[in-house]
């Protein structure tokens, strides 16, 4: 106190401040990027865990074997879909029917601010199909859900053929303790608002909707399957949705854990794991990966359908199978087992996820940095705005006394002390 209250160590404290206040900009500056940086450096990182006592053990037996079926489906799901020319709403509703879900459908439409790309319409309208099947040994007041954007083309039909071929296999087995909720939804990002805001009764978008018919309970969580191609060499996680948000980083290390225990090979931003982080090579490709999370964080859009359960507080993530590993192929019944396997241990939880991290950057699925890693490098760039504050305001209001006519010599000290 006795520094600020004295005007003259004051004014000598200012007068530093400025003289400085460029090259502590830098400083800090430079020290913040190498601080981020650095934490793309495998050492300086987090080992990836389960926080969650009720997921923490991958030990079930997946059975799932229709992954024939599955593909049948699909191929039958896209011959449906080429003679109706969109979502074949009532094939989809007598399948789910002969699968012993309850279902229900909603219609939607929406009117774009500018016109779409490929069709050049303002109004979308389109319908979401989705059937639930009931818990049998619960009260059922908590759900799940797994979807499947219907798109349009051939890309995602064996996504919606997988979807039927789980309802189908999770009808026969008795130790559901939550709803599971199968949607197919059309037009992508804004069938699935729709449903969403007809779930939980509110209107964020102005979207004309009809009410649903059929609920389940309080979602607990939710997968959205995303199949780009007939052949499937590795399964992509995606996990940013709207204004960077990002689920719990539990439902990541669930995914991983079944990864490695049914040998699938994974990815995250579209890149592998690599073991040689202490090479340029290594650290350049971990570097790369968690720029990735940030560059989509930073754009603010949802990279997947389930970007908007996210906003409902719904931890969800999207698996999106692609083809960009030629010595590798995987086939439904792998993915199926996956997708089993998973819903089997969020049937498991007695709680929303909660214990692990909702605020982290992933170099590799292994490894993870915490918001306590990255926010200095943050608080740094923050230290640079305030010291260029504090020059701003020394600047406006140090008088011009050049301009100063009329004054006293005493009154010329006051100003240049206060």
């Amino acid at each position: 106190m006795g520094l600020l209250s004295d005007p003259n160590r004051r004014k000598a404290l200012t007068n530093l401040l400025t003289r400085l206040n460029t090259p502590i900009c830098m400083v800090c500056y430079l020290a913040a990027i190498v601080w981020f940086m650095g934490l793309a450096f495998e050492p300086f990182t987090l080992r990836t865990y389960m926080s969650e006592n009720a997921m923490g053990s991958t030990m079930v037996e997946e059975r799932f074997s229709a992954g024939e079926r599955a593909l049948a489906t699909a191929k039958e799901f896209d011959a449906h879909k080429r003679k109706a020319g969109g979502m074949p709403v009532d094939w989809l509703v007598k399948t789910m029917q002969a699968r012993g879900l309850e279902v229900f459908t909603q219609s939607f439409s929406r009117k774009l601010p500018f016109p779409d790309e490929n069709k050049e319409r303002y109004m979308v309208r389109g319908t979401n199909v989705y059937g639930i099947l009931r818990a049998p040994r619960a009260p059922r007041t908590e759900a799940l859900v797994i979807s499947a954007p219907c798109s349009p083309g051939h890309s995602n039909n064996q996504a919606v053929g997988l979807l039927l071929a789980l309802a189908q296999y999770f009808r026969s087995q008795v130790y559901w303790a939550k709803d599971i909720i199968f949607l197919v939804n059309e037009h992508d990002l804004i069938g699935m608002q729709a449903w969403l805001e007809g779930y939980h009764h509110t209107n964020i978008t102005g979207m004309e909707y009809s009410p649903l018919q059929g609920r389940a309970g309080s979602i607990q969580a939710a997968l959205s399957l995303e199949l780009s191609s007939d052949v499937i060499t590795s399964l992509d996680l995606i996990l940013e949705g709207l204004n960077g948000q990002l689920p719990n980083l539990d439902l990541a290390n669930l995914f991983y854990a079944f990864c490695q225990k049914l040998g699938v090979l994974c990815t995250i931003q579209g890149k592998l794991q690599r073991n040689d982080w202490d090479t340029a090579e290594g650290y350049t490709h971990a570097a790369q990966t968690m720029m990735l999370m940030v560059l989509k964080q930073a754009c603010g859009r949802s990279w997947g359908d389930h970007g908007l359960f996210l906003r409902y507080h719904i931890e969800a993530a999207s698996i999106r199978g692609i083809n960009s590993f030629r010595h590798y192929k995987m086939d439904a019944t792998t993915i199926g087992r996956l997708l089993e396997g998973m819903a089997r241990k969020l049937n498991n939880l007695l709680e929303r996820l909660h214990q692990s991290y909702f605020f982290y950057l992933l170099p590799s699925l292994s490894r993870f940095v915490s918001i306590g890693y990255y926010m200095p490098a943050f608080g740094l760039l923050a230290v640079i705005l305030l010291l260029r504050a504090l020059d701003l305001w020394v600047h406006l209001g140090t008088p011009d006394l050049a301009a100063v006519d009329g004054v006293s010599e005493a009154e010329r000290v006051s100003l240049m002390l206060f």
